[in-house]
């Protein structure tokens, strides 16, 4: 019974320094729709809490949740159910909200670069770090970014 109730606060340690990355990160994947990335991100969670290879708390713990988070995004993304539906009333609760202007041209950045630029200029990691998390090579990262900067450049008028 002890071993449960220390899986649990380990569990609720993780939850609570790491939620707020796993959010920004599904966030980011879909383009500012809340309640999406809330689903994924109680998602990558429950995978956290139900792995057998799990990591403890720590940097690979980050590094598990972050690929978790891009690999649970990416698989809600590819449902075929998934459609875009406006709803009256979820159109009339947004009227007044105002994106910032730099956020939202972010959102439109390609995948590769919304997340290269998020991991390494939001999160902190280095583009060799950024690299081994989305699975490609250092200079690949750099061309997101890059690419990214370039794009936000010309749409913000910088």
């Amino acid at each position: 019974m002890e071993t449960a109730c220390f899986e649990i606060s380990g569990f609720d340690a993780v939850y609570d320094e790491y939620f707020d990355m796993v959010y920004r990160i599904c966030f980011v994947y879909f383009h500012g729709h809340t309640a999406d990335a809330e689903d994924a991100a109680q998602t990558v969670f429950m995978r956290y809490l139900e792995a057998d290879n799990a990591p403890a708390v720590g940097e690979h713990t980050k590094a598990w949740l972050i690929v978790t988070a891009q690999n649970v995004c990416k698989t809600m993304l590819r449902r075929h159910h998934r459609k875009d539906k406006e709803l009256d009333s979820a159109a009339e609760k947004g009227a007044g909200f105002e994106y910032r202007e730099v956020m939202d041209a972010v959102m439109r950045l390609p995948e590769n670069e919304r997340m290269a630029v998020y991991l390494n200029l939001y999160e902190g990691y280095t583009a060799a770090e950024t690299a081994k998390l989305m699975g490609c090579r250092e200079n690949t990262v750099y061309s997101y970014i890059h690419r990214a900067r370039k794009k936000l450049k010309k749409e913000l008028g910088g």
